[in-house]
């Protein structure tokens, strides 16, 4: 079984093939330059770039593949959320793909398809449900408990700025490189930490704006009264009180769900070296996290969610 996917969600354009689960080529052409000079993704610059890529990135996967057009079996493209700009290039190349090919077309939830990008490279054997993930990015940020592929339930998400998109307005207040996430990851120092605000309550949604609004007072008030602002404290503060944040919820939902024994995190925050070691830490719990290249958003994980569905379909906890 040959799967393509397609991914145009937000500003990278990205095809992959795969073959029964395994990752034939996964292309992506990021459009991260364009938008860095902006200090974040321009929505009409990136649905301009998807349309210039698409047809490129198209050909060089299926170069990289060795496959035909025609060995394809389905076309899965990312349908939600996103951009809506971004997500009609990917919608109409997927309809005009899979119409000149005959086969049938399978619509994702990109976010749905984060949560299984640990099996991108690992055994889908190691699959068990039910079981807790945890994605983490630039627009999105929720626990939810999985029964199946495509069967699941929120039990917390953010009610305004998600994690990441706090982590990169945090870095613009800093003055620090584009994406601001990644700087801060960089920098990070656990000897410069300092107490910002406080948490909320570990069943009470996420919400990070506070922490958004606490950096960006303190920030404000050294300027005006001309001290030197720690770029490295505030920006490892900010990170740690994220993480911590997520900490606490993570073992209010694990003691709420004992029989889940392992958590899958997905997101581009997943890649962040700190959260990484933050869970690497607990025992008797399996925290699982994709491999970095896997981390943002790609369409090998479109296509790996189509295979799952097409796998375990009809087949629940």
């Amino acid at each position: 079984m040959i799967i393509i996917g397609i991914e145009t969600s937000c500003d990278d354009t990205s095809i992959a093939i795969i073959k029964n689960g395994k990752v034939l080529a996964n292309v992506t052409s990021s459009s991260t330059k364009v938008h860095e000079q902006y200090g974040g993704i321009v929505p009409e610059l990136a649905a301009r770039k998807h349309c210039t890529n698409i047809d490129k990135v198209f050909q060089h996967a299926i170069k990289i593949a060795k496959i035909k057009p025609n060995d394809i079996d389905y076309v899965a493209y990312t349908s939600e959320p996103g951009l809506i700009g971004s997500l009609h290039v990917g919608k109409v190349f997927a309809k005009q793909l899979a119409a000149l090919l005959g086969v049938k077309i399978i619509q994702v939830n990109h976010l749905l398809a984060h949560i299984f990008s640990y099996f991108l490279d690992h055994d889908i054997k190691d699959l068990k449900f039910p079981f807790l993930s945890v994605v983490v990015s630039g627009g999105h940020t929720f626990i939810a408990i999985n029964y199946s592929v495509n069967k699941y339930r929120i039990l917390n998400s953010s009610i305004d700025d998600a994690c990441g998109e706090t982590l990169d307005k945090i870095g613009r207040l800093l003055k620090l490189p584009y994406p601001g996430g990644i700087s801060i990851d960089k920098i990070y120092n656990s000897k410069k930490v300092f107490d910002l605000i406080k948490h909320s309550i570990a069943d009470k949604e996420f919400s990070f704006s506070g922490l958004k609004t606490a950096v960006s007072n303190l920030i404000n008030n050294l300027r005006q009264k001309k001290k030197k602002i720690d770029t490295v404290g505030i920006a490892s503060s900010s990170l740690k009180w994220i993480i911590d944040d997520l900490e606490i919820k993570i073992k209010y939902y694990l003691n709420k769900y004992p029989k889940t024994k392992m958590i899958l995190f997905g997101g581009g925050v997943s890649a962040n070296s700190l959260l990484r070691k933050t869970f690497t830490k607990w025992r008797n719990t399996k925290f699982l996290f994709p491999t970095i290249q896997y981390t943002n958003d790609n369409a090998a994980m479109v296509a790996l969610w189509a295979f799952l569905l097409l796998k375990y379909r009809g087949k629940e906890c």
